[in-house]
């Protein structure tokens, strides 16, 4: 205790402990959840799908018939036709209907099953409903008339391709998932050999396929940020009890009733 002007001041009083900062909450959590690569698969894979309706629009307004590209690559595929090259596109055409579809399908989701990698199999199976679902909405929605002298189509509109689509949907998605330059490589090729195959037998015209492949790979990038971005907000220990606040709460006695 010392006296200064008078009035009594305790030593103790004048140099009082700040007090001790609260913590903030962090804003960065939710960044991690979705990382910068995340958010630019997004914004491309939503530039993309507008991509086709502007070029499925602009082929409409057109007259929904070929463009001079598209002539020019039907004669060129049709002057270098071979038995070989039927029969690639022809397996291909197979490899990609409906029941090479719900074969790979099946054998995709088996594998990561069993893999135990059940976000790997919803991004799969999710990847490919969705690709089918615009693909089909986009062609009723276009109706663009397949070539007259297709060898390869039964169905009478032709924009977006499915085959490509479902190709360049499924094959981008395991490339994102197993992430290795090999399977990198072994997409884009598949994706291009369905796309040429489609065209080789005239079932396509070449801005048909050209579509299909930029849906598929839109439709994959989105599927694949979205699933893995919701699998890293599960996952975050952001989203956990730290087990010594469980024992906390489980050995805080119940709060008893007031008396009235």
């Amino acid at each position: 205790m010392r006296r200064q002007g008078g009035a009594a001041i305790s030593e103790n009083s004048t140099h009082a402990d700040p007090p001790a900062p609260t913590a903030e909450p962090s804003v960065g959590v939710a960044r991690t959840w979705i990382p910068p690569t995340h958010l630019g698969s997004l914004i491309a894979g939503v530039a993309g799908i507008l991509v086709v309706v502007i070029l499925g629009r602009t082929i409409h307004v057109l007259g929904n018939g070929p463009l001079p590209i598209d002539v020019w690559w039907h004669d060129l595929m049709r002057a270098l036709r071979t038995d070989f090259g039927l029969a690639v596109a022809r397996f291909m055409q197979t490899v990609g209907g409906t029941v090479g579809v719900v074969v790979t399908g099946v054998v995709l989701v088996a594998w990561f099953a069993l893999a135990r990698r059940p976000w790997h199999v919803l991004t799969v199976v999710l990847a490919m409903i969705v690709a089918q679902l615009l693909t089909d909405v986009a062609k009723v929605t276009f109706a663009r008339p397949r070539p007259a002298d297709s060898l390869g189509a039964t169905a009478l509109t032709s924009f977006p391709s499915g085959h490509t689509s479902m190709a360049a949907s499924v094959a981008i998605v395991l490339a994102l998932l197993l992430s290795t330059r090999l399977v990198w490589i072994l997409a884009v090729g598949w994706i291009v050999l369905m796309a040429w195959s489609r065209t080789y037998l005239e079932a396509h015209w070449l801005t048909d396929v050209t579509a299909g492949a930029i849906l598929g790979t839109s439709v994959a990038l989105i599927t694949w940020a979205t699933i893995d971005s919701l699998r890293r907000a599960a996952e975050s220990p952001a989203l956990r009890v730290p087990a010594t606040a469980r024992d906390d709460l489980d050995a805080a006695p119940a709060a008893e009733p007031s008396s009235p």
